[in-house]
């Protein structure tokens, strides 16, 4: 009758080489989810930069319209002024009306929008279905040293080169976000600013006409909204 064979114990040389085989699928695990969360980032970088620069054209939209309201202010100022010279049916044109001297200044426009990508920015960060595998190569010589020297290892360096770009790329995403996060909070004060004035302007534009039309001035009881124009749509109607 045939005995069994019976297994041989694996020598220590097969337990290391076993042992290597498994850390080495291990590692190679590794850098394919390194590859796949960096290109996830990638992606969540693109979305935000896109949405920053949209931000940013709102904000810069919100600039140029308080511009517009400050010139329709001025208008409706000088209109307010060319009334106030009138007594009755003649004008009196050595009638000098006082300039509002309260006012904050207003910020100037002349040297354009403050320093960041809000100026010239263009999304270079395209959100990419897949990655190829020479789209971030760099040449920066072998990441890994080699010891089985088969596939594995190739990809292992390929995915590592992969890494190396995208975290490149990760960095200046993150510079191009602080830079425009920052332009952004520039032209908030700017805009708050400006809306500070347009206010002062617009209160001090109210009082006059309802001088002129023989209303008594009513204090605004909250300064954080803009009193009604309905005596400057008045004013402007008398002009015509």
């Amino acid at each position: 009758m045939n005995q069994p064979a019976t297994q041989q114990p694996m020598s220590e040389l097969e337990l290391l080489r076993m042992q290597m085989n498994a850390k080495t699928d291990e590692t190679l695990d590794s850098t394919r989810n390194m590859v796949r969360m960096c290109d996830e980032s990638t992606k969540v970088g693109a979305q935000t930069l896109g949405k920053l620069e949209t931000q940013g054209q709102q904000l810069r939209g919100i600039d140029s319209n308080m511009d517009t309201i400050r010139e329709d202010l001025h208008e409706a100022q000088h209109d307010l002024d060319e009334i106030d010279k009138c007594c009755g049916l003649c004008v009196l044109p050595w009638r000098k009306v006082k300039p509002d001297t309260k006012s904050p200044k207003y910020p100037s426009s002349r040297n354009g929008y403050p320093t960041g990508t809000s100026n010239n920015y263009s999304n270079p960060y395209q959100p990419r279905p897949g990655l190829q595998q020479q789209q971030y190569q760099q040449q920066t010589g072998p990441f890994i040293n080699r010891i089985t020297n088969d596939a594995r290892e190739d990809e292992m360096e390929q995915n590592l080169q992969q890494v190396s770009g995208m975290v490149s790329q990760l960095h200046s995403m993150a510079t191009d976000m602080n830079q425009e996060i920052t332009t952004h909070n520039q032209i908030l004060d700017r805009i708050d600013q400006k809306a500070q004035v347009n206010q002062s302007e617009l209160l001090y534009a109210q009082k006059k006409a309802d001088k002129i039309l023989g209303q008594p001035s009513k204090p605004n009881q909250n300064n954080n909204v803009l009193p009604s124009s309905t005596s400057l749509t008045a004013a402007k109607l008398l002009m015509k």
